[in-house]
């Protein structure tokens, strides 16, 4: 049965779509993301991947009943009721606050290993949160919701996605959706920052043929990929020096791009009808390469600003994009 199109454009297609990515642990980003779907009447919501989020936030708690952090720069100390206000602020900021004693902090401060097993532990949790949370609001809607881990995300957010009933993660797979399929790609090419799913561009390029070698009708494929086709105008992000510190030109971050060449040249070669990214925050835009129309919606998760895009696929053509912010 199709639903109210009354938010969108007149005409009903086959398959409308709403597409974000790159919350990187935003809470309020996430539940913008799963109102989506009712909120513009369409028949599934796509998140492309970089869903977990960046820093860890560790909270002391004082003999005296309250509680010491420093966060956003600026030592605070706070007490119950403060505390609930300040980690509803942590999320909001797509960090994780870390409730522990006043030992552990110092012990994190001097353990590389136990800050990582702290912040593996609480981005599970968060993330568990999050697909129940899917389940109670997707479930009996008709909306189908497709989530990708992107190359910032941990290997375990696959077994998370899985234990989903309302939530299909199609990393390396294909969905079908009407008459359209939908392939997913969550990987990047090398970044500076050695994240935890990236690829030589070579073993991207093989995956990637192997994936669209699987779907029958390429002018009916959505190619979900995480990292955008390289210098499609959808991949520039400000130069850094080996140090990580910005090159500048004219007093200005000089942009370059920076995405794969092995997604350019599989999206060149293969020509799906449509091609989704995210995986670079600055490049919102949309763009044809060939007969493909390529899109990156960005992000703003970091104010709480959920960048979108609507998607009008009919008689295997992109009819509409309109782009949305949240």
């Amino acid at each position: 049965m199709r639903r109210n199109r009354s938010k969108g454009p007149g005409r009903v297609p086959d398959v409308r779509i709403f597409f974000a990515s790159d919350i990187h642990g935003s809470e309020v980003c996430f539940k913008k993301f799963l109102n989506a779907g009712k909120f513009y009447g369409v028949d599934l919501i796509i998140l492309g991947g970089d869903i977990t989020g960046k820093a860890m936030v560790p909270i002391a708690r004082q003999p005296d009943g309250k509680f010491r952090l420093r966060f956003m720069g600026t030592e605070r100390v706070v007490n119950a009721k403060g505390l609930e206000e300040i980690e509803e602020s942590i999320r909001f900021n797509g960090f994780y606050p870390y409730v522990c004693d006043p030992g552990e902090v110092e012990q994190l401060m001097n353990s590389p290993k136990d800050v990582r097993h702290a912040f593996s532990s609480v981005m599970r949790e968060q993330a568990e949160g999050w697909m129940r949370l899917a389940d109670e609001r997707l479930t009996g809607t008709g909306i189908r919701c497709l989530i990708m881990p992107g190359n910032d995300d941990e290997p375990f957010l696959n077994e998370v996605l899985d234990e989903s009933a309302c939530v299909e993660n199609h990393d390396g797979s294909i969905i079908e959706v009407g008459d359209y399929y939908v392939a997913g790609y969550g990987w990047s090419n090398p970044t500076p920052w050695d994240t935890p799913r990236e690829k030589p561009e070579d073993e991207i390029e093989k995956e990637l043929r192997d994936l669209a070698s699987r779907v029958p009708d390429m002018s009916r494929l959505v190619f979900n990929l995480h990292v955008p086709p390289y210098d499609s105008g959808l991949d520039f992000a400000p130069e850094l020096r080996p140090d990580f510190s910005m090159v500048k030109a004219g007093g200005h971050p000089n942009m370059i791009p920076v995405g794969s060449l092995a997604v350019r040249q599989v999206v060149e070669d293969f020509q799906p009808m449509l091609v989704l990214s995210g995986h670079i925050h600055e490049s919102r835009g949309v763009t044809k390469i060939g007969d493909s129309v390529a899109i990156n919606p960005g992000s703003e998760y970091n104010v709480g600003r959920l960048l979108g895009v609507l998607i009008d696929l009919e008689d295997g053509r992109v009819t509409h994009n309109q782009f949305v912010v949240g």
